[in-house]
């Protein structure tokens, strides 16, 4: 009786070490790694990695389409965690200018270039489902050019706008 009540002892002990340990690591070590950053402005949380990674130079900035000038595009170096950088596009033929995109809502994606693909998650604010867009992506120096997969010679071209 004896040996059975120790070890129930020692089992309740180390059960409660462990869950101890685990409360320690989630108030402790989890608020390390990632840092979060209120904006009052901001729809969803942004976090700050120490070691993120550095978008594509030749993607980050400010974009117009060359056959549609009211249609812009800009790439930021803004990484998101999950792989992915953020963006916005709008377009003032359609009376939505830059001002009005409310601070990662409509208008805004989520972007990865992976070599000649280009991955856009469009997010929309009525539905918390992203609209993934799939584009192959040639840069050079001041131009953009982007084609759906399966249309390689209809593309729309961009040019780098100064801020």
């Amino acid at each position: 009786m004896n040996n059975k009540r120790l070890i129930f002892i020692v089992l309740s002990l180390v059960g409660l070490l462990a869950v101890v340990a685990a409360v320690v690591y989630v108030l402790l070590v989890l608020p390390k790694k990632s840092q979060t950053v209120v904006d009052p402005y901001a729809t969803n949380d942004t976090y700050v990695y120490e070691d993120a990674p550095h978008a594509d130079p030749a993607m980050v900035g400010k974009w117009q389409n060359s056959a549609n000038p009211q249609w812009f595009k800009v790439y930021y170096d803004d990484y998101d965690g999950d792989g992915y950088y953020w963006g916005k596009e709008w377009n003032e033929g359609e009376d939505v200018h830059e001002e009005d995109l409310q601070y990662h809502g409509n208008g805004w994606y989520r972007w990865r270039r992976d070599g000649k693909k280009l991955t856009e998650l469009h997010t929309m604010d009525m539905r918390d489902m992203p609209i993934a867009k799939q584009w192959r992506v040639k840069t050079d120096k001041d131009s953009l050019y982007l084609s759906e997969p399966e249309q390689r010679k209809q593309f729309f071209s961009f040019s780098r706008v100064d801020d």
